[in-house]
């Protein structure tokens, strides 16, 4: 009987030790940078029309999880080495692609390069134009991906810093010449911040055109994946998720 008692008692400690593992890796943890037209928080409440796409992907998967804002280099770091994270949002690359799971599109962006008006010296803003000016770029984005494979250097004409708004600061400040974003994002920050400046950029093309999603760490829980992936996929074929889908915030 003792013996019996004593494999029970292993038995049971084995369980409760396998359950404890097991927590932390199945639970879900959502990453951010805030987007002054995309995601942000305001008063204590997640906002944007992006936040709210993820929102409703969790409703219909009946899943609750917060959303934490942090520094872009920082998210894109836990969610590419973390399993069960996602990240929102973010450009679809090559070089991320077997890195995550895309769960589905959350909003349209450009990037190009930008300028405040009057300070710049060409009407159209080429990339050699640019090459010799300085660039500010959030690190670890995509945009700091293109422009290095494009043949900018942090020696010589980027700027790297840790989000868009600290790169938008300084170009209202003067110490760069450029900024490689989207228009709309900069004339929402002057927006917020009263600052009655206008920019400068080049006519947007089909090259400059970006989709950015919702992305999952590749090695997260295959059920969980696709709960995720089935409840995007019924949201995307609503009325409002197309709404949300082509909104520029609601600030």
């Amino acid at each position: 009987m003792k013996k019996y008692n004593l494999l029970f008692l292993i038995l049971i400690l084995v369980l409760f030790s396998f359950q404890t593992k097991a927590t932390p890796e199945t639970t879900l943890r959502i990453v951010a940078n805030e987007h002054p037209l995309l995601q942000y928080e305001k008063e204590g409440k997640i906002k944007g029309p992006s936040a709210l796409i993820l929102k409703s992907m969790l409703n219909k998967a009946n899943i609750s999880a917060n959303v934490e804002f942090m520094p872009w280099p920082r998210a894109y770091d836990i969610a590419e080495k973390r399993p069960n994270t996602i990240i929102l949002s973010m450009i679809r690359t090559p070089e991320r692609e077997e890195k995550f799971h895309w769960l589905g599109i959350v909003s349209k962006l450009a990037r190009v390069f930008i300028s405040l008006k009057g300070n710049a010296d060409s009407n159209i803003i080429s990339e050699s134009y640019a090459k010799n000016k300085l660039v500010a770029v959030t690190r670890n984005s995509n945009s700091y991906n293109e422009l290095i494979a494009r043949g900018f250097s942090e020696s010589k004409n980027l700027y790297v810093v840790a989000s868009a708004h600290d790169a938008f600061k300084l170009l209202i400040s003067g110490r760069v010449d450029l900024v490689y974003n989207d228009p709309n994002a900069v004339r929402e920050y002057l927006l917020s911040e009263n600052i009655k400046q206008q920019i400068h950029f080049s006519t947007i093309s089909p090259v400059n055109r970006r989709d950015s999603y919702i992305a999952m760490n590749i090695n997260s829980n295959n059920d969980l994946v696709e709960k995720l992936k089935l409840a995007m996929s019924e949201f995307q074929k609503t009325k409002r998720y197309i709404y949300l889908l082509n909104k520029k915030g609601d600030r």
